[in-house]
């Protein structure tokens, strides 16, 4: 029997009660408790907050080896569900090398622009004789390049031990994490081109060349391709996602608001899970909380994770005059470290119905 959308709503996992906006009903201290179920799964959670009256008690997140959580599986969308929009930002302002990855593959390609494209690749020991891991596609903020993953990021430890499947073949993930362009207009620092929305878009198709090419080494496990991007690079992290959901199981952000790609299909887009600052001068926490109802409008699984200066929850936005520029534009650089296996432990629970 169809559900009503009251119904779906109530069934969208990660406590998001009644599918209120973060900062008007849900308080933040609630926003924790869904990584902490073992089990995380849609009537997990759901009977949790039955039984609990919404209210998660303030405990320890489990550590890396703990059991993964239950996972949602989505049939990939197939066609294209993202309007193409904008012209292509083509014109280099200087020609980018090889970023210095430590410990680090490093994969080249040239664009169909003729430029050279490189990727970071971060993966667990041994992982030329081991199952097909997951792959996290990770698109560094505008000021930094691919070696941000180990400057900015938890990722690595991470990548060598944590669970995302329940299954020990499978323990660890690989980062996946390609080089941005210095595009002389539009675009500031080492950027992704996720104002235009084409086909031809030359980033996408760097992203796929890199992700096929791992495919093709048997390293990657296509039912756990995911995105995640840092500030700018959550744009196309998000934009990357819509654009393959036939690909991605689901995407996470850190400090960004809502791309210029809109989902123009009749399902809903990938899941998503949105880390940002209350008080943010860049990213608005309020502007990331409109992107968080608008997908809630269309039914899409979202959770804001939002947080004070430190990592610690925060149950509303800021007030204005509470958030200076300075303190607002420090807040939005100051990635959340430590607060990685809340992201992992996300996109862990989601896969795609795909054939290896």
């Amino acid at each position: 029997m169809p559900r009503s959308p009251r119904a779906r709503c109530a069934l969208i996992a990660l406590a998001l009660a009644a599918c209120s906006t973060p900062s008007s009903e849900l308080d933040g201290g609630d926003l924790m408790g869904v990584f902490d179920h073992k089990d995380a799964s849609v009537d997990a959670a759901s009977e949790a907050g039955a039984k609990d009256a919404g209210r998660i008690k303030d405990a320890s997140a489990p550590p890396p080896s703990a059991p993964a959580p239950s996972a949602t599986p989505r049939a990939p969308t197939e066609g294209s569900c993202v309007a193409a929009e904008g012209l292509p930002d083509t014109e280099i302002k200087r020609t980018l090398g090889r970023p210095a990855c430590r410990s680090s593959d490093v994969l080249e390609w040239k664009d169909a622009n003729g430029a050279p494209r490189y990727a970071c690749v971060v993966s667990p020991p041994g992982v030329e004789t081991r199952a097909p891991l997951p792959l996290v596609v990770y698109f560094h903020a505008e000021d930094e390049d691919p070696s941000g993953v180990d400057k900015r990021t938890g990722l690595r430890k991470l990548a060598a031990r944590f669970d995302m499947t329940g299954d020990p073949a499978h323990t660890g993930f690989i980062v996946l994490a390609p080089q941005g362009r210095r595009l002389r207009a539009g675009k500031a620092g080492n950027a992704f081109d996720d104002d235009y929305t084409g086909e031809d878009n030359v980033d996408l198709a760097t992203v796929d060349h890199f992700v096929a090419a791992l495919d093709a080494r048997n390293l990657v496990d296509k039912r756990r391709v995911y995105a995640l991007g840092s500030r700018k690079g959550g744009h196309m992290a998000a934009t990357y996602a819509m654009m393959r959901a036939d690909r991605v199981a689901a995407f996470a952000t850190y400090g960004a608001d809502a791309p210029r790609a809109s989902w123009t299909c009749p399902g809903p887009p990938p899941p998503a899970l949105f880390v940002y600052r209350a008080c943010d001068q860049i990213a608005p926490c309020d502007s990331v909380e409109r992107w968080i109802r608008a997908r809630e409008a269309i039914s899409a699984e979202t959770l804001g994770l939002r947080l004070g200066a430190a990592n610690g929850e925060e149950p509303s936005c800021a007030l204005n005059k509470k958030c200076t520029a300075i303190v607002g534009t420090a807040n939005h650089h100051r990635w959340p470290k430590g607060r990685e296996e809340d992201i992992m432990r996300f996109l862990a629970r989601h896969t795609l119905t795909v054939r290896q």
